[in-house]
């Protein structure tokens, strides 16, 4: 199902019926921002909602769905038919596949929140008297990272696709052409944001040192956020490199 195709034909039905995006989103009960998204291509119309549009467009769902506009006499009825059944195909796996990644985002956005809230356990059993033995593993910091990134990724909505590039790891794993090209993406945005997030955390360990240089004390927290902020950061892309390589094997694959 080709989105922009679709919403530029969104576009000009709504021009053709002299509506602006608020007049149509009005009339369909929706914002202007979601009109704007469907014609960019950015998202595709509810289920619920495609009567209701095809109706203010003065167009069908099958016209809608394959993003223009024909004559039912002008084509064969079996080419007609063929149509409708491809639109409709492709509706339940676009529906289908929406489903998966809201599922994925959930998952990332929990386990986003559970190492988030695990750096706060970490912090409250490290000033603790036998907190100093998680002090080496800097667990604050190790969750902190991976909590953040976690978030991150869930809200980009690529979490689904960042647990399929890990299931390629797996023997016997079995994933479509479109599919892996998806996780490639999401490991390369998760990449990414593990350079920034591990630099974004090594310095405030930094902001932190120097704060607390007149104590000697309280240096030691300072560095070992540094430190193991860029460790955590070099094995975690030096995974990623690993997982990229396995990934572009799996597209060679299908080539």
């Amino acid at each position: 199902m080709d989105q922009i195709k679709i919403g530029k034909f969104i576009a000009s039905m709504r021009k053709k019926q002299g509506l602006s995006q608020k007049q149509l989103a009005e009339r369909i009960d929706v914002t202007d921002k979601t009109i704007s998204k469907w014609e960019t291509g950015n998202r595709m119309p509810d289920a619920s909602i495609l009567l209701k549009l095809s109706s203010e467009l003065q167009i069908n769902v099958n016209e809608l769905l394959a993003g223009e506009k024909f004559l039912s006499e002008e084509i064969p009825s079996e080419e007609y038919m063929a149509r409708s059944e491809n639109n409709i195909v492709d509706l339940i796996g676009a529906l289908n596949e929406n489903t998966t990644k809201n599922k994925g985002r959930q998952i990332g956005t929990f386990t986003g929140i559970l190492c988030i809230a695990l750096a706060f356990a970490g912090l409250i059993v490290s000033s603790l008297p036998l907190g100093k033995i998680i002090d080496i593993f800097d667990m604050p910091t190790m969750f902190y990272l991976f909590g953040s990134k976690f978030l991150i990724i869930s809200f980009s909505n690529r979490f689904h696709d960042y647990i399929n590039a890990w299931k390629l790891c797996l023997p016997g794993a079995k994933l479509s052409a479109k599919e892996i090209r998806a996780a490639l993406q999401a490991v390369k945005y998760a990449g990414a944001l593990s350079l920034t997030l591990g630099g974004f955390f090594a310095l405030i360990g930094l902001f932190s040192l120097l704060n607390y240089l007149n104590d000697l004390t309280l240096i030691g927290p300072g560095l070992a956020q540094i430190t193991l902020s860029l460790f955590y950061t070099a094995v975690i892309e030096t995974i990623y490199v690993i997982l990229l390589f396995r990934i572009k094997r799996g597209i060679d694959s299908f080539k």
